[in-house]
Parts: C-alpha cells; structure tokens; sequence
C-alpha cells in the first residue's frame, strides 16, 4: 500500500528555535506550536514520509520538499519513489499524481477543516478546532499532541515534535490505524517564499478531477 489520503499528503505540514533544553525544563509543545503560527510566516524543508499500519510495521516510505507561506499556502513536492506534488495556492488544493496522469482539485477550506494542514498554515485561531491531548519532552524535542474537535475529521490525532523554532517530526494517526510519520530536515523560517511558488500548472495531457464548486 502506498497511497495514503490527499489530506494526510498535504498534512502534509511543519512547526519551532531555543537552544536544545535539558528534558526538565524543556518548553511545553504547546507553547511552541503558539509561537509557531504568531512567528513563522515562512518555510522551507526538506522531508522524509514513512507511513505504518497497526503494527508499526512501515509500508510506505518517500521523501520530498515542502515550503508554506501563510495564510494558506503550501507545496509538498514528493519526489521519491514517485512524483507526488500536493499545492494549496490559498483558494485551492491540487494533488497530482503522475504515475496517474491525474490532477484532482478541491476548495481549499472544504478540504482542509479541521486538519494537520490547517493547523500549520493557519493562524491561533485553529486551535480553537483542536483539544489538547498531552505534551511531553524527549530527545531535546517539545511535543504537543492534539486531536480534532469535529467527530466527523480524517483522523483521530496529532503530534508535533520541535527542536528549538523548528519542526523536527509530526505524527498523524488516521482513523484505519495507520500512522504518517513526517522528520523534517533543512528548516528554515521565515525566508523569501514568492506567490507563484504555489501557482499549479496542469501537465499537458493530464486529466483534472474537480470535486465542490470552484
């Protein structure tokens, strides 16, 4: 199995600095994330994706580049083992799949709900669509795991591990059992991203599937 749902792809998102701190007095997660969406308006990472069923065993594995811009802009750009590209330009979201010859898209808001994405592209007012679970420390890492507050969401959870102001690892478990596992390497806040960065061109001869009004 190597497909994994659009949205847990574009989840496919990101998140915090401070020099590494002992685990006993390391930042609440929380915090972090809070800093995150007030302080990063900008990112660029480089990713590696393992996806793994119940019994943690992997059955997926890719890896890529991703940069975002808020509000509502990200690319994730799978390069390895296949070209996956998954854009949201602030209106839409696109996923391509090559090996396909596909292009689906959606409204970016009836896509994106209560999800990782618009967690990590959006404003402090996400959190409001979010409970808090836990947070722990480990690693030289600030973890925070949350879960949707909508009953009807793609998954049950997520976790998202910082290193300083950076992103270092999230964690999402979907509703089938499965866990996607993003390490984030390369980060970098707050740099250039320009507009056409998200700007999707349709490949020739590639169908488009349009779901919702457009």
């Amino acid at each position: 199995m190597r497909r994994v749902p659009c949205l847990a792809l574009a989840a496919l998102l990101m998140i915090v600095a401070m020099p590494p701190a002992m685990a006993a007095t390391a930042p609440d997660g929380m915090v972090r994330l809070e800093q995150f969406l007030e302080r990063a308006q900008s990112m660029r990472a480089e990713f590696r994706q393992e996806v793994r069923n119940g019994e943690q065993q992997v059955v997926d594995r890719a890896e890529g580049r991703v940069v975002l811009k808020r509000p509502g802009r990200f690319r994730w750009d799978y390069e390895r083992p296949y070209e996956r590209v998954v854009v949201a330009d602030g209106k839409r979201l696109w996923l391509y799949e090559a090996d396909l010859s596909q292009v689906t898209v959606r409204p970016l808001t009836d896509a994106l709900g209560e999800t990782p994405a618009a967690l990590l592209t959006g404003d402090r007012r996400i959190l409001e669509r979010f409970e808090r679970v836990s947070s722990w420390a480990g690693d030289q890492l600030a973890w925070v795991r949350l879960r949707p507050r909508a009953a009807d969401a793609d998954f049950s959870s997520v976790a998202v591990a910082f290193a300083g102001d950076r992103p270092a690892e999230l964690v999402l478990d979907d509703r089938l059992g499965q866990q996607t596992h993003l390490y984030f390497t390369d980060v970098r806040l707050n740099v250039p991203v320009a507009d056409d960065s998200f700007a999707f061109k349709v490949p020739p001869g590639v169908d488009v599937i349009r779901e919702g009004e457009l």
